[in-house]
């Protein structure tokens, strides 16, 4: 491989990870011994999150990782160079031939040639991004590349598909929570002798597989309507019955077949109870507050207080030196007008370049004034005072929601505790 090539890989591989350490901290990998692998595979995940998501899995595979990418990306003679040069092969999709017929041989040969030689491919099935807690239709496509890839080594190659199933708790917010869970690999050489005697069933086998294994590795809703039931059901349970972010994740995938289940058995009952769930909600929603404020002791206010008074000059310090770039950041995701799945996309890729020149602007500022001490002293302030800044703030928002709670806590929480009770039954 070109060294040079290689070193620009390592370089932003480095700085995908910093990125996603900053903004997604709260991150828990499940089985993530299953991705430290150096063999020929496909790397798959589902894709609520549109370029998020295939940074979010291969950034955690040790080897150099080739994204299968919508052909709509390489449109221009610049784009059409800088992705085939940084790893991408083109693939083209119904919405990228403007009514053309599609053709993807030549994406199928070079997929075949670098899995054969030992690569590693990310694809997301699916086919396209949805920002929502379920896992659309699989395409048979990566099943296809598979057994094709095997069947030109004669299915000696080893290939295996990697599911890693992305379940994000709010993707579109800085310092959300984020589970990554790795699945068991699905050798494709076992499907040998299926291929061998039907191509097209053995294909539609493969993707019957992938999409099993994929269901059980997120947080699979049916629709939008039941993922708010659930997301309503979860902020209760984290309050009253708060565990690690892995059982947390089970638990969900637990109580979502209870439901469906209950749904069925006693649709009645069902209705009443998620009807019930939703106006506790609404009332939260109306008096500005939250299920921790409510459920939680009260707090001591003298305390809350001194501490937001004497810690407020360090919040606006880093405010203010952080400020610009924050809201440029925000300015830019406004004036583009995205798809919603895009926002943090942008947000990221804006932030890598505001903060460093405003940090450098700022930094040259203040040495124009002071000393070299004073001006290191600041630009190594400038990070941890601005995260300081946004915890502070949230801080102050819980402290609002536990004011807020404090004249409707008892009435509140008489409402609150036969949904609790129900939700004891369930776990």
């Amino acid at each position: 491989m070109n060294p040079i090539l290689y070193f620009i890989y390592q370089f932003l591989k480095l700085i995908t990870r910093i990125c996603f350490a900053i903004y997604y901290p709260k991150t828990t990998i499940i089985n993530g011994d299953r991705l430290r692998f150096k063999k020929p595979s496909i790397l798959v995940s589902n894709h609520p999150n549109t370029l998020m998501d295939p940074l979010n899995a291969g950034k955690e595979i040790p080897m150099i990782v080739h994204f299968l990418a919508n052909a709509s990306l390489f449109n221009g003679r610049f784009l059409n160079w800088f992705f085939n040069t940084f790893y991408c092969i083109p693939i083209e999709r119904p919405q990228d031939t403007n009514g053309k017929p599609i053709n993807n041989q030549n994406a199928f040969a070079r997929c075949d040639d670098f899995l054969g030689k030992g690569g590693c491919l990310y694809i997301a099935p699916e086919g396209g991004s949805d920002m929502e807690r379920k896992l659309r239709p699989i395409k048979t496509g990566t099943a296809r590349i598979a057994l094709s890839a095997e069947e030109k080594q004669n299915f000696q190659l080893g290939l295996t598909i990697q599911a890693v199933g992305l379940t994000y708790d709010a993707p579109n917010y800085f310092h959300s929570k984020v589970i990554l869970n790795a699945g068991e690999p699905i050798k494709i050489s076992d499907y040998q002798e299926a291929y061998e005697t039907d191509k097209i069933a053995a294909v539609r086998q493969l993707t019957e597989d992938l999409d099993k294994r994929m269901r059980s590795l997120i947080i699979d809703t049916r629709d939008e309507d039941e993922d708010q039931f659930v997301h309503d059901l979860e902020k209760l349970l984290r309050t009253s019955f708060p565990l690690q972010e892995e059982a947390h994740f089970y638990r969900t995938q637990r109580l979502i077949t209870q439901i469906r289940n209950w749904h069925i058995n006693a649709p009645d009952q069902y209705k009443d109870y998620k009807e019930a769930v939703s106006n506790y909600i609404t009332r939260l929603k109306s008096h500005h507050t939250t299920d921790e404020a409510v459920a939680a002791p009260i707090p001591n206010k003298g305390i809350w207080f001194l501490a937001g008074i004497s810690s407020f000059p360090v919040f606006l310090y880093g405010l203010i030196n952080n400020a610009i770039p924050t809201l440029l950041s925000l300015f830019i995701v406004r004036k583009m007008n995205l798809y919603i799945g895009y926002n943090t996309t942008v947000k990221v890729l804006a932030g890598l370049v505001f903060f460093p020149v405003f940090y450098g602007i700022q930094t040259w500022i203040i040495a124009m004034f002071t000393s070299p001490l004073i001006t290191l002293f600041y630009f190594l302030s400038l990070f941890p005072t601005g995260w300081f800044a946004w915890w502070w703030s949230q801080k102050y928002k819980k402290w609002q929601a536990d004011n807020k709670a404090h004249s409707v806590r008892m009435s509140l929480l008489e409402e609150r505790q036969p949904l609790l009770e129900k939700l004891q039954e369930w776990i």
